[in-house]
């Protein structure tokens, strides 16, 4: 487990790095995945359409994820400890946050009898050939990799 400096060090590159509101601007393999963890068609094909944004935020020693979109979640973490959280359609899962080799990495399981999936999210900031940052958010459950890509407004 990492000691508290290591974790403050960690709270200041994430707000530096991921800090502000990104715009979702691209899905990959968005239906494999949320057919994957259970969503009926109608929905899933909404959730296609549908934009969203993300929110990150360091707030004191938690990290914040708001996202709005067709369901707008708000969830506050600390770092490298379990907590208990649900996956798009409420299924129970127990994750752990960490920040590893600049990237925000959520690793997550079922919790109980959940019908959830095994699943990592990773996020990660890279800058694009025109200058511009973009958040490239991977998840990885069963045989599916799913890509989210965002663009820093």
């Amino acid at each position: 487990m990492a000691n508290a400096s290591d974790v403050s060090a960690d709270l200041l590159a994430i707000k530096d790095k991921f800090g502000g509101t990104w715009t979702l601007t691209k899905n990959e393999k968005l239906d494999e995945y949320l057919k994957l963890i259970g969503l009926n068609f109608l929905f899933r094909k909404v959730a296609m359409a549908a934009g969203c944004t993300l929110e990150i935020s360091v707030e004191g020693d938690k990290v914040r994820f708001i996202t709005k979109g067709p369901k707008t979640s708000n969830h506050a973490f600390l770092l490298n400890t379990e907590l208990e959280d649900d996956d798009p359609v409420g299924n129970a899962m127990t994750a752990v946050v960490t920040f590893t080799d600049g990237k925000i990495v959520t690793t997550s399981k079922p919790r109980g009898k959940s019908k959830a999936k095994d699943t990592t999210v990773t996020r990660e900031v890279i800058t694009r050939e025109d200058g511009k940052q973009e958040l490239i958010m991977t998840v990885n459950a069963g045989e599916v990799e799913m890509k989210r890509y965002f663009e820093k407004q």
